[in-house]
């Protein structure tokens, strides 16, 4: 889907995509010129390193890293099995199941040992990993709390090094899938 920003007298400037695909940027790039385009990226989902992050760093787009906290997974705060409110999203989403999350702690688990050289929290380790992606790249960790803001907001600071960047390259896959 695409928004846009508003001009002097009211026209639009230049749409940003949102959950779009390489295609579809390419077809609107041609009649307007995008100037941002936001997607999930993060250590669990990784997908959009593959054609959207690069061809937007290719034509100076801005790329909105959408859950690079994986909807609080990667915090490492989550328990599999414990469950969520009936009226949180994550309740009803395949990733989330006690069978999914269990088989995905070893990516926590990963970013738990790389916070731990550097005194950091997972999510910290995770949001500075989207960062690393290039210049263009932006983290939009959601939250609702002011003190998970500011922990946030510090993994700008955080300079993983690259043994850090290689453990997390070497972690599997995610298991399960949004579209279950």
């Amino acid at each position: 889907t695409a928004g846009a920003g508003t001009g002097a007298q009211g026209a639009a400037e230049a749409p940003g995509m949102h959950d779009t695909t390489l295609r579809q940027l390419e077809r609107v790039q041609q009649v307007f010129p995008v100037s941002a385009v936001e997607a999930e990226l993060s250590v669990w989902s990784r997908e959009a390193l593959a054609s959207l992050v690069p061809w937007c760093e290719a034509r100076g787009i801005g790329f909105f890293a959408a859950m690079p906290l994986g909807n609080g997974y990667l915090t490492g705060t989550l328990t599999p099995g414990e469950g969520f409110e009936p009226d949180d999203v994550r309740a009803r989403h395949p990733r989330f199941t006690a069978e999914m999350m269990a088989a995905n702690q070893p990516i926590v688990a990963g970013l738990r040992r790389v916070a731990a050289r550097h005194g950091a929290t997972p999510a910290q380790v995770a949001l500075a990993w989207t960062l690393t992606r290039g210049r263009h790249v932006v983290a939009l960790p959601g939250t609702k709390k002011e003190r998970w803001a500011l922990e946030n907001a510090s993994a700008a600071e955080l300079a993983l090094t690259e043994r850090d960047l290689a453990e997390i390259a070497e972690l599997p896959a995610a298991q399960g899938s949004w579209e279950d």
